[in-house]
């Protein structure tokens, strides 16, 4: 062991931190970390990388690692990639053990030996404390393996939070982690599995230690809504409350004690339900950058009305299907768009999502060419899509809408009859791309195959068609591609059944998991009319 290690070793009894490990099996559990990131060799020191200042080394694994202290969806922790770092040589190993900032990410995940060693490698420095798994906190449905244990050790290590994420299954552990000294603390988000409402006598909270919290997500918990931790936040993110959930009025209250805000997501549909008492005076939010609300329609456009954002970049809306009438979901269509009025006259994309689980989705992003333009999205639930997409057409300003391309995204039960959807995007012939899953193509193919009311190809400018795990017949979709190609008689000019010139050959054509029965031999006919550099053909 080189002479880090050994000091570490003599100053181990010294370390005020050290509550974690200071049992016997706690001391065999280093003696096993320290075998799991042994290096087999030295390694060459004419390196190039191993020249480097050992300052510069340090900055490279730091900026290389920053990403992974937010876990997100994977299994694979911070510490975990910072140990195999450890193991590729022993110069490697002794710089990475020597610097305290690089332990500073405490996960559950993580085996026990190794958090041991991050909290006392890490000495003073503020920790990042993640005790959820694997996912956005928000979605978080059950408690990682040894939770209380790992709460445990993370209470005393309070006092050098500086941003903990845990999920808790009690309104005593929840209020545990509120009382706790957190002078340090920056970020705070908490999801508990059972919705609580937290009495916090006086409405202090961290033992009145912490003036540095910035972010802050509270998901089934409620705290008193005038508390003055909800004072001076940047990111405010509030979700799965019932009847514990702010009123309108407290949620305006909320928005304007943080005038620096960059970033709101209110999921409270259950609690946001009815009209609001009275309007409000409307009131700016300079620097609100993004915003996400799963209101009632009510709510979503009061919010809309009362709050002025001129530095938004994105909204997104997501609508209680039993809040409001058809008149109030197109005030909230043409207000999102008056919202995002300039923006439009730039270049931008729409992508239309049908999904049985989401209803139907509406997003306006910018092109690759204009980076620097907005992004809104609208989800309705429980309602047709066909006369969903009917106000959504009927409210988009005739003189602005003009999207460079459209997507649509067919996400949908089998069940649900396409052909009504369709005729709603007769005339629009900016439709590029089609996405289709999990649903009956029958009815599209044919749409595809003929003359419009509009006496045009069923999507006249179609580029890309992308099939996965769908229901239909392999030799309607040769018969469709034939009949765009003009391969088949009646397939051009056909002016009997109206029809205009043929359209653009498409570009891509991507099929997966293709129908059970399916003749093997119609796929290669359509690779023959498609050209291999347009044809995908997956088989799962």
């Amino acid at each position: 062991m080189g002479p880090c290690g050994t000091k570490y070793r003599l100053n181990y009894r010294a370390d005020d931190y050290a509550g974690v490990i200071k049992s016997p099996l706690d001391h065999v559990q280093r003696q096993h970390f320290d075998k799991m990131t042994a290096a087999p060799t030295d390694q060459n020191g004419t390196v190039p990388l191993h020249r480097l200042p050992v300052e510069i080394f340090v900055q490279i694994i730091f900026r290389g690692l920053e990403h992974f202290r937010a876990r997100g969806w994977s299994h694979r922790t911070y510490l975990g990639r910072l140990v195999t770092l450890c193991r590729v040589c022993k110069q490697w190993r002794e710089v990475i053990d020597c610097t305290p900032s690089l332990w500073t990410t405490v996960d559950i995940l993580d085996p026990p030996a190794i958090r041991s060693a991050a909290a006392f490698r890490s000495v003073n420095y503020p920790l990042n404390i993640i005790g959820t798994p694997p996912g956005p906190i928000k979605f978080a449905t059950y408690l990682p393996g040894r939770s209380d244990e790992f709460l445990n050790a993370a209470m005393m290590l309070s006092t050098r939070w500086s941003s903990i994420q845990l999920v808790v299954a009690s309104s005593d552990k929840a209020l545990a982690i509120m009382h706790a000294p957190a002078p340090l603390l920056q970020s705070l988000e908490v999801k508990s599995t059972v919705q609580t409402r937290l009495h916090l006598q006086g409405g202090i909270v961290f033992q009145g230690t912490t003036s540095q919290l910035r972010r802050l997500s509270l998901h089934g918990v409620a705290i008193p809504w005038d508390s003055y931790i909800l004072r001076n936040l940047q990111y405010l993110s509030i979700s799965g409350l019932k009847e514990y959930g702010p009123s309108y009025e407290e949620t305006l209250g909320i928005l304007k004690g943080c005038p620096g805000l960059l970033e709101v997501d209110f999921s409270l549909k259950l609690a946001a339900a009815g009209e609001t008492s009275k309007k409000e005076a409307p009131f700016k939010m300079a620097e609100l950058s993004f915003m996400s609300l799963y209101l009632s329609h009510h709510w979503t456009l009061d919010l809309l009305e009362t709050i002025q954002l001129p530095s938004i970049r994105s909204v997104s809306l997501d609508l209680d299907p039993n809040s409001g009438s058809d008149q109030l979901l197109r005030h909230i269509i043409k207000c999102a768009h008056t919202l995002f009025s300039t923006d439009l006259d730039g270049q931008y994309n729409i992508c239309i999502v049908i999904s049985c689980v989401e209803g139907l989705t509406w997003t306006c992003e910018p092109t690759e060419a204009n980076r620097g333009g907005k992004r809104f999205e609208i989800t309705t639930r429980d309602r047709p899509q066909s006369e969903t997409l009917e106000d959504f057409f009927a409210e988009a300003p005739a003189n602005i809408f003009k999207p460079e391309s459209i997507t649509i995204d067919l996400d949908c039960p089998f069940d649900l009859d396409l052909s009504t959807f369709l005729t709603k995007l007769d005339g629009v012939d900016r439709i590029r791309n089609i996405i289709a899953s999990d649903c009956d193509l029958q009815p599209l193919f044919t749409y595809m195959s003929r003359a419009t009311t509009n006496d045009q190809w069923g999507f006249p400018k179609l580029e890309r068609l992308e099939i996965s795990n769908c229901d239909y017949d392999p030799l309607y979709l040769l018969s469709m591609i034939k009949a765009r190609y003009g391969i088949e008689e009646g397939g051009r000019g056909n002016t009997s059944e109206g029809l205009c010139d043929l359209p653009p050959p498409l570009k891509w054509v991507s099929i997966s998991r293709v129908p059970v029965k399916s003749d093997k031999d119609i796929f290669g006919s359509l690779k023959d009319v498609l050209g291999p550099g347009c044809f995908e053909l997956i088989i799962m």
